[in-house]
């Protein structure tokens, strides 16, 4: 049972960081080499990993979605390619509406590797080329150069906020198993223990009556 128990809370953990680790944002320092518009196949395989339909999603008769897609190359030289879709009031809460505006300010912001404008975008979501999946971007701030290394305050804060109701919540449960439980667990095995000593006591009696009659 033990193992089991290690087993179900190793899973938990890498459960809740892969949650954490898709849904938190990050921010990559990039320059932004195209900006475009691409009709995208979001097949079942990967729509959870895509706006829903009611954000404001444009598909055409085939069922390919048109999707705003942001390129960018890092410092070290490799691409990474976001796309820029509207989360609305669904999940993940980011709350955007803006994707147009932001893909205006992407394309504002295209330079080339020669002459390089640095810029720092905020986003959320996995690259997984496998299953065609991209990061959504929520917002880009330019940089002065590629060694300026903004903090990214939103996942600070969330991070802060969720360990500050996990303790809550610790302190909570342990106050609760302290109350209730724990006077609960020694209820029941006093009355367990006499019931037992009861039984104890029956069979004692029987076991001398028996005795008695056998004489």
């Amino acid at each position: 049972m033990h193992y089991v128990k290690v087993v179900l809370g190793v899973l938990l953990g890498v459960f809740v960081f892969a949650f954490l680790d898709y849904v938190l944002p990050s921010k990559n320092t990039v320059y932004i080499s195209s900006a475009y518009n691409r009709l995208t196949d979001v097949t079942p395989s990967n729509t959870m990993f895509y706006a829903s339909e009611n954000t404001g999603t444009v598909e055409n008769t085939s069922g390919l979605r048109d999707v705003r897609f942001i390129e960018t190359v890092r410092p070290n030289g490799k691409v990474f390619v976001y796309r820029n879709e509207d989360t609305g009031w669904i999940w993940p809460p980011y709350f955007k509406y803006d994707s147009a505006n932001l893909q205006a300010e992407a394309t504002n912001l295209r330079s080339s590797r020669q002459d390089p404008q640095w810029v720092s975008v905020t986003a959320y979501g996995w690259r997984l080329p496998w299953l065609s999946t991209y990061p959504n971007a929520i917002s880009i701030d330019t940089l002065a150069s590629p060694s300026e290394q903004p903090k990214n305050w939103p996942a600070l804060i969330i991070l802060t906020v969720l360990f500050i109701f996990l303790v809550l919540f610790w302190r909570m449960w342990a106050q609760f198993r302290e109350r209730t439980i724990d006077p609960a667990i020694r209820s029941a095995d006093a009355h367990f223990d006499r019931v037992e000593a009861r039984g104890r006591s029956w069979l004692d009696r029987l076991k001398g009556t028996n005795k008695g009659g056998g004489k």
